[in-house]
């Protein structure tokens, strides 16, 4: 669970810093891995897709 939250907190970071595509690319790998290990619809993977499109949105408007 640490794990899930630190992978988290560095995606939201690069986010935050205005590094969208690593973000992405961060909240992309996670949800993936989310999914391997807690299955498909594991409400931490939606939260980590949800960041992909967040970081994608953002960089579309700067």
């Amino acid at each position: 669970m640490a794990d899930i939250d630190d992978r988290m907190t560095e995606a939201a970071q690069a986010e935050e810093r205005g590094r969208y595509r690593d973000a992405a690319l961060l909240y992309a790998q996670l949800g993936k891995d989310i999914q391997a290990r807690f299955g498909r619809f594991d409400p931490r993977a939606l939260n980590a897709f949800e960041g992909v499109a967040r970081s994608i949105r953002k960089s579309a408007t700067t």
